[in-house]
């Protein structure tokens, strides 16, 4: 079974001079790309921007702190991919909206309300842009939850 990780785990990694997991879908992504692995961790952390925390003002991130905090949601998935000697095969994804409603897909056909450490996703695909307005299209493959 892969070894779950915890926040502390990542900084000594970092620390260590690892760089951390690797963003599974950065910009350099291509239709096609996709995703296979366990999760071993998830984090949740205050968004920034140049240093400087954000909060939900009039439905939009500001640095003025009038509301809630934003909050990224990522999951730390163990995969079998590997890019360079340096490469741990550890991929973050970042739970951003899209990412969201294609997972949810997945877990509703896994007939699970949610994700848990040691679940498995499979075939997590990046298909494109959305054909009108921002955003990108995912199919979230199968999620398949750790045997109890």
């Amino acid at each position: 079974m892969t070894e779950m990780m915890n926040d502390l785990d990542l900084i000594n990694a970092e620390l260590a001079g690892g760089q951390g997991p690797r963003n599974a879908f950065g910009r350099d992504v291509q239709p096609g790309d996709d995703l296979t692995g366990t999760i071993i961790a998830a984090e949740r952390r205050h968004r920034t921007v140049d240093g400087q925390p954000l909060y939900w003002v009039d439905r939009k991130p500001s640095t003025i702190q009038a509301g809630p905090a934003v909050m990224d949601s990522t999951l730390i998935i163990q995969t079998d991919t590997t890019d360079d000697e340096d490469d741990d095969g550890q991929r973050y994804l970042r739970l951003d909206r899209d990412v969201k409603k294609a997972l949810t897909t997945a877990l509703a056909a896994a007939g699970v309300k949610g994700v848990a450490i040691g679940g498995r996703i499979e075939g997590f695909t990046y298909l494109g842009k959305e054909s009108t307005g921002p955003g990108r299209r995912y199919d979230g493959g199968t999620y398949t939850p750790p045997a109890a």
